[in-house]
């Protein structure tokens, strides 16, 4: 079954995913994309039919991407910042907070687009609380995000 993901951005139009649903749970929701195009996070190169797996329940503050080559190595991890994360029906949506958190399968985290919420800041697109919610997800992110995968992990394991 088909499932949209409708991301909110600051700095680009919003964007829309009709994503394959792989399990739901009444708050919360895995997908899988597959990509038809290569591309490349912090680095690593993500080539076409590389799969993510996305994990998202309601009032999180991130979004989390499974990313596998097309064999089924893991790649990496990665962690959307948001805020407003809300799990439908047939529909997720988030407002996209600007950084991202990679976690290479080396298990070393590198923290993306700081910049950005920097300057959105600066520009008033973000708010104080914005910022808060941003430093304290991050800080959980790199701390614990083992155990965020393991959550995942979980659910995926009772399918």
């Amino acid at each position: 079954m088909l499932f949209c993901e409708f991301k909110r951005h600051f700095d680009k139009p919003d964007e829309t995913y009709m994503c394959d649903l792989v399990a739901q749970g009444t708050d919360w929701v895995i997908l899988s994309y597959v990509s038809n195009r290569a591309w490349e996070v912090a680095g690593t190169c993500l080539p076409a039919g590389s799969q993510t797996l996305a994990f998202y329940q309601t009032g999180d503050a991130h979004v989390l991407w499974r990313m596998c080559a097309p064999s089924g190595d893991l790649k990496g991890h990665l962690f959307h910042i948001c805020r407003d994360l809300q799990v439908e029906k047939r529909r997720v949506s988030y407002l996209d907070l600007l950084l991202d958190i990679w976690i290479g399968s080396d298990g070393v985290a590198e923290v993306l687009d700081r910049e950005d919420v920097e300057m959105y800041y600066r520009e008033g697109k973000l708010c104080e609380a914005d910022l808060k919610t941003i430093a304290a997800e991050e800080k959980r992110i790199v701390t614990h995000w083992s155990g965020l995968v393991q959550k995942m992990d979980a659910f995926l394991r009772d399918l």
